[in-house]
């Protein structure tokens, strides 16, 4: 009886097919083809495929595209107590925060949980932040998240705040987020499962402010037009000139959206549907 190969051999027996580098220089566009041939004749499964597409595409995609937006960060103020912080960090599940001074786009640091711990149950007239929070790295929101990486690795650092043409924040990045674009979203034990895109009865669907607009756009088979935005929040931002109120229904000529949740601050929930 013929031996079958694990999925982990079958996948690796299609990266050495794309390493030929020694004998022959290939095109993007032959390594595309090897992977979309090994797909289909069964060596790799599909989201396997979708990994190896996605180096290529990592080299092309910017912070922007992959950032955490400013309003969905979790920072804490420069001059807020130890109690206040460390429940920040309990409740996010994040190991460092940004930390500002008078808003978000004033980052003057970033605390990472493992230097608090160390004055657990001291009191807090002898803990200064200041002291404890580490020196944060800024990127432009514009920068290849490829060199990012690579800057990551030398710098030894895990995260960046993202900083847009004007000097504000523009978000955050972290090495984390970056593999994602490789591998996929990686879940931990302090994850929530969320749905960003659940189809109604109807033929709607519900997403998330935070959805990528090619979701959508694979979704609904169109494409949408777009220039400094990333997400259906971001989209629905352009259309409406401002953060458009619950219930706001705005149609772009394809599609009609109705705003199902939102505050001043960001877009929460959005139906869709043609």
């Amino acid at each position: 009886m013929e031996d079958e190969s694990s999925p982990r051999d079958s996948f690796w027996q299609v990266i050495s097919r794309l390493l030929p580098l020694r004998r022959k220089a290939l095109t993007e566009k032959e390594l595309q083809e090897i992977i979309e041939e090994s797909e289909q004749d069964g060596i790799i499964r599909e989201e396997e495929g979708e990994m190896l597409h996605s180096i290529f595409e990592f080299a092309e995609t910017i912070v922007r595209e992959s950032m955490v937006p400013r309003t969905d960060m979790i920072c804490c103020a420069a001059d807020a107590p130890l109690s206040e912080i460390l429940e920040a960090i309990i409740e996010s599940g994040h190991s460092r925060l940004p930390v500002y001074e008078g808003s978000a786009d004033h980052i003057v640091g970033i605390v990472y949980a493992k230097d608090l711990l160390r004055f657990w149950g001291r009191p807090e007239s002898e803990i200064d932040i200041g002291r404890l929070m580490r020196t944060p790295y800024f990127v432009p929101e514009t920068k290849n998240i490829e060199e990012l990486l690579h800057e990551f690795r030398s710098k030894r650092v895990h995260m960046a705040i993202a900083i847009d043409e004007y000097g504000g924040t523009s978000g955050l990045i972290t090495i984390e987020d970056l593999i994602e674009e490789i591998i996929g979203d990686i879940q931990d034990e302090y994850d929530l499962e969320e749905e960003m895109l659940i189809p109604q009865e109807d033929g709607a669907v519900l997403v998330d402010g935070r959805l990528n607009i090619e979701e959508l756009e694979e979704y609904f088979d169109l494409e949408i037009p777009r220039d400094k935005f990333d997400t259906v929040g971001g989209y629905l931002f352009h259309l409406h000139g401002g953060v458009p109120e619950t219930g706001s229904e705005l149609r772009d000529g394809q599609l009609l959206l109705t705003v199902v949740e939102s505050d001043s601050r960001k877009i929460g929930k959005v139906r869709v549907c043609r």
